[in-house]
């Protein structure tokens, strides 16, 4: 039986954002409980962490007992998010209707469609990929819930994050592990998309901020809050600031626009985080820049710089060096039928995914 910690906060999910609000409440005394909920995580230092199937109601119960809060901060590859994300979701709606604990589910602006326009909590999420409409029904799901007097919910949404441990897409970050680690090894940095067009990142630790205070307001619940973060950027500048951060000699380099579909249909091949950013090429290809003013002004609260938080960030990758990889030209071979892989235009299709990877 598990010991009941009144008032405790419980956080489902331990990758980075997860872990790192995980370790901000333990850091302000409050009782946590870290419950993980795939292997796209790891376990946060100094917090209980709590294991079992986080889709059972049972388990689910006995962890929540006594919990003021039930924070939600689900990742994975996005072609796992249909399976993966509504049944612990699910799930965590019935436990939090069961308990009285209020729901605070994280996700990610991916359901906002194209547009060159500031994004506010009122615009149209008009995302028609299938892991955006999976964001959108599962949003839709809790708010719907808190309005029917079910649950106490609320959303807060994040623009693509950054910081230690978001190392890909599968973490909520198409900035992390292609940038951090490049410029520590002073080779090239790659960007997927339009290099200069602005975009907003949001640090995890600043998401957790944003997160505990939704969960602490009174009047936050039944609603979607954009969490906040420092000032827009384009990845260009972005890159450079992590170039100059780390003393770095890399370059940076992007694919020009008019072959940019072309290179992405080459690099599906031999670069998986491709794949898992295909949902999310109206962010990338146009400038994307998140309107938090709605939770500034209700909430305050600041902000981590740019210029403080690539610093947290690359003390941890040069704490956490790339996995070694097999070289290229092998990759390709892998994906490739073996009738397929010795032809002429497998070698062809290697050699113009290299030269694409390197743009």
């Amino acid at each position: 039986m598990i010991a009941v910690a009144r008032g405790r906060h419980v956080v489902f999910g331990t990758g980075p954002v997860g872990a790192a609000l995980a370790r901000a409440l333990e850091s302000t005394g409050r009782p946590v409980i870290a419950v993980p909920v795939n292997e796209y995580g790891s376990d946060p230092m100094d917090v209980v962490v709590m294991r079992g199937d986080p889709t059972a109601y049972e388990f689910a119960l006995r962890v929540c007992d006594g919990a003021k809060v039930i924070y939600s901060c689900l990742n994975g590859p996005a072609n796992e998010w249909k399976s993966m994300f509504p049944p612990v979701v699910d799930n965590l709606i019935k436990v939090a209707e069961a308990t009285g604990a209020k729901l605070v589910h994280w996700d990610l602006a991916h359901m906002y469609g194209s547009t060159r326009d500031p994004i506010t909590e009122s615009t149209p999420n008009s995302a028609k990929t299938g892991p955006a409409r999976v964001l959108i029904a599962i949003a839709d799901k809790i708010i719907d819930a808190t309005w029917t007097g079910k649950i106490d919910g609320v959303i807060g949404r994040s623009a693509d994050v950054f910081g230690p441990g978001a190392i890909g897409p599968e973490f909520g970050s198409s900035f992390g592990g292609r940038v951090f680690w490049p410029a520590i090894e002073d080779a090239e940095i790659t960007v997927v998309g339009d290099i200069n067009a602005p975009r907003s990142l949001a640090f995890i630790n600043d998401v957790a901020s944003g997160l505990i205070m939704l969960g602490e307001a009174i009047d936050s619940s039944g609603y979607v809050w954009h969490l906040p973060s420092d000032t827009p950027v384009s990845p260009g500048e972005m890159a450079a600031m992590v170039i100059a951060r780390a003393r770095s000699t890399a370059e940076v380099g992007s694919s020009p626009p008019h072959v940019r579909g072309c290179a992405l249909l080459q690099l599906k091949i031999v670069r998986t985080d491709i794949n898992e950013v295909q949902h999310e090429l109206h962010t990338l290809d146009r400038s994307f820049v998140i309107n938090h003013s709605n939770f500034t002004s209700a909430y305050g609260g600041t902000v981590t710089s740019h210029t403080d938080a690539i610093s947290q960030t690359l003390a941890w990758f040069a704490a956490h060096p790339r996995p070694t990889k097999t070289p290229m030209g092998e990759r390709v071979g892998e994906k490739l039928p073996r009738v397929v892989a010795t032809s002429r235009l497998a070698r062809r299709l290697g050699s113009g995914a290299l030269a694409l990877a390197k743009t």
